[in-house]
């Protein structure tokens, strides 16, 4: 197109960046304001057929399989937790970061059950889905709920929920505060889930209280769940406070516990927060564009295997409902050359993808249809100017 209307229009092509264009989506090369609308080379129904029909078996025993074998690696893990107190803090610190990682592992699972791919059986998706996440402190039918939506409306830049871009506007109000600034915009970013499950707004990418039975996110037909999901995990803080010592908790549980909110920030944000990705508003949003605008990663081989391979993310969203976790990488495998440059893995090293991130991707343009993360000109590292 640019180039037959050279002779005639080369004063008002887009401006753009050599250095990004063969690094994302097509049209992440140009600036904001001049990406051009995009065009996978085939539609979600063609990529529907072209994975192979044994990708979408959802397999009760193997789902079930998964779920007693990261039950089994943290019962192993506080079996041995002796043996690695001993070392001190060095050894606590290595069993709450392995401890913390299959707690990570476990959520995962759970994380299947929402999305009904665990079994064909929805009685079975919700006990397990809550035996899962209630150990994890998360109710399971809020996060259900919110999950849902967030599926629903994936990479939308004003009805996204859970890391939700923020618009220029939004930036410059929500970080007005240093203590805000401080906590999206750095390491304790890695924290924040506990907050985003109680904080009671729709506002940033939050979705209300997942505690609360009457906030505004649940329907009337929502609320008996989202009571049951609420005191399953209630219970269980009562049960762990009447049989051990705050102390005890403290070091054995909540420690760990960190670890885990940890990777559920880090691998959920690092899923939809890029440079190569672009987000839409309405006029331009489509399911399947969200879908292809979210990010497969690599943690390692083993990382990979052992959280079960959620870092496969694309296909997840294309078809969140229909592929466990167990047929990501073949069902992936399958599609990814047809779909060819409109499939993003950036296979960076991924402390460093973090960081990367953290430090370029602060906000959206107020205004047009197609947009990309922009770094806030006055950041210098560590603080505003």
């Amino acid at each position: 197109f640019f180039e037959s209307e050279q002779m005639c229009k080369t004063e008002i092509q887009p401006k753009r960046n050599p250095r990004k264009a063969s690094m994302g989506l097509p049209g992440t090369e140009f600036g904001n304001g001049d990406i051009p609308m995009p065009k996978p080379p085939i539609t979600m129904e063609q990529l529907r057929k072209a994975i192979p029909e044994e990708c979408f078996q959802k397999d009760l025993a193997k789902s079930l399989l998964y779920m007693l074998r990261d039950f089994a690696f943290i019962a192993t893990l506080y079996w041995f937790r002796g043996s690695f107190f001993q070392f001190g803090l060095l050894g606590k610190f290595v069993w709450w970061n392995i401890t913390g990682f299959f707690g990570w592992a476990l959520f995962v699972v759970g994380h299947d059950c929402g999305h009904e791919t665990f079994s064909e059986y929805k009685w079975v998706n919700k006990l397990c889905g809550h035996i899962c996440h209630t150990p994890l402190l998360v109710p399971f039918y809020g996060w259900k709920v919110s999950h849902h939506r967030h599926h629903s409306h994936h990479n939308h830049v004003d009805k996204d929920h859970s890391w939700k871009p923020f618009t220029k506007s939004e930036y410059d109000s929500f970080l007005s505060s240093p203590v805000s600034m401080w906590s999206r915009f750095h390491l304790p970013m890695l924290f924040l889930y506990p907050y985003y499950l109680i904080k009671e707004s729709q506002l940033y990418g939050f979705s209300g209280n997942h505690f609360n039975p009457l906030s505004p996110m649940f329907g009337p037909n929502d609320r008996i769940d989202a009571a049951i999901s609420s005191l399953s995990v209630i219970g269980y803080l009562v049960f762990l406070f009447a049989n051990w010592s705050p102390g005890v908790l403290l070091e054995c549980y909540f420690a760990p516990y960190l670890v885990f909110v940890a990777w559920l920030d880090m691998v959920t944000y690092l899923q939809h927060t890029d440079e190569k990705a672009l987000y839409y508003r309405d006029g331009a949003w489509t399911y399947y564009l969200g879908a292809l605008s979210t990010v497969d990663r690599t943690y390692g081989s083993v990382i990979d295997h052992l959280h079960h391979n959620i870092e496969t993310h694309v296909l997840h969203h294309v078809f969140f409902t229909k592929i466990p976790h167990y047929n990501l990488v073949k069902a992936t495998d399958a599609v990814k050359g047809l779909l060819g440059d409109y499939y993003i893995k950036d296979t960076t090293f991924f402390p460093l993808a973090l960081w990367r991130s953290i430090h370029t991707c602060h906000y959206v343009p107020d205004d047009s249809l197609v947009v990309k993360y922009e770094k806030d000109p006055e950041w210098k590292g560590n603080k505003k100017a």
